[in-house]
């Protein structure tokens, strides 16, 4: 009995492995983005593209996020501005503010 107990756990544990989803292989893709405000000021970040929050620890008020393609972005804002970029483009923020977090997925 103990035999077939085991045999049954080890048996379950292999068949939801293999029903787990694997993870989006992104080949550790980094985004490489743009952060543009007033009188031309900006700073640019390499970040992942897996998917994951990230900080932005800068108090520039941003006007623009641009991206150099390759990933679809979001960023917050700290007086609640939601940016999103996808691939190659320039967006505007909807009023220029500091923007807060962000986060990157490979397209």
């Amino acid at each position: 009995m103990k035999t077939f107990t085991t045999t049954t756990l080890l048996a379950l544990i292999a068949t939801l492995a293999a029903a787990a989803p694997a993870p989006q292989d992104y080949n550790g893709f980094r985004a490489q983005i743009t952060f543009i405000g007033a009188a031309d000021a900006q700073f640019t970040e390499s970040v992942l593209a897996d998917g994951s929050k990230f900080y932005i620890n800068n108090p520039l008020s941003i006007s623009h996020i641009h991206s150099e393609g390759g990933a679809t972005c979001s960023f917050d804002g700290i007086d609640g501005s939601h940016t999103v970029v996808v691939g190659r483009q320039t967006v505007d923020v909807g009023s220029p503010q500091t923007q807060i977090s962000g986060s990157c997925l490979a397209l």
